[in-house]
C-alpha cells in the first residue's frame, strides 16, 4: 500500500471512531483504559479525565503513553486497526475554552444530550474536577493488510507522520 493510502486509512480510523485503549505506565505498573476522545482542533486527539484517575497519575509521571483504535464491532475484511505512541500532556489553561468548545460540540452533536454532558472550561483547570489532555502522536501503526493476504501473518507497517498530521490538519 502507498504511504498516501496508509495516511488515508489512519485518518478514517482516527475520525470513525471516538474510543481509543490507552496504555500507560508509572513506577512499573501498567495500565489500560477505554478513552473517549476526539480529533482536533489541530492534528492532536483530545479527552478529558480526572487527575486522580490512575491512567492521570500515570502521564503526570510519564508522559509517552501508548493506545489502539479499532472498531471493535467489526468482522471479517472490515477489521482494521491503529496503535500509536504519542506525548500526553494536560491542555493549558489558555486554550480550555476552545479545546472545550470543540470537544462537546463534535462530541455530541444533539444540542440536548452536549447540554447534559457540558462542563465549563474552569472545571478542567485549577481545583475544578476534570483536565483535558492532549494526544500528539510520535509514532503510527496499522494493520499490513497486504502482508496478512499473502502470509496471513497480522504485522505492523509504520504511517507517515508528517503526511497523517497535514491531512488531519485539513
Amino acid at each position: 500500500m502507498t504511504d498516501d493510502g496508509l495516511v488515508q486509512r489512519a485518518v478514517k480510523l482516527l475520525r470513525s471512531n471516538r474510543y481509543f485503549t490507552l496504555a500507560t505506565c508509572a513506577d512499573g505498573v501498567p495500565w489500560a483504559a477505554p478513552i473517549n476522545y476526539v480529533l482536533g482542533p489541530g492534528p492532536v486527539l483530545h479527552f478529558y479525565s480526572t487527575p486522580t484517575a490512575r491512567h492521570s497519575r500515570h502521564i503526570a509521571a510519564m508522559p509517552t503513553v501508548a493506545g489502539a483504535v479499532f472498531d471493535s464491532t467489526a468482522v471479517g475484511d472490515d477489521v482494521d486497526g491503529m496503535q500509536f505512541v504519542a506525548r500526553c500532556a494536560e491542555v493549558a489553561a489558555s486554550e480550555l475554552a476552545d479545546v472545550s468548545e470543540h470537544y462537546f460540540r463534535t462530541n455530541f452533536t444533539d444540542p440536548e444530550e452536549r447540554d447534559w454532558w457540558y462542563r465549563p472550561p474552569e472545571a478542567f483547570h485549577g481545583d475544578g474536577t476534570w483536565r483535558f489532555y492532549r494526544l500528539d502522536l510520535t509514532e503510527v501503526y496499522l494493520i499490513d493488510l497486504e502482508a496478512f493476504v499473502e502470509t496471513q501473518v497480522d504485522t505492523r507497517v509504520q504511517v507517515d507522520l508528517d503526511r497523517l498530521r497535514r491531512s488531519l490538519g485539513a
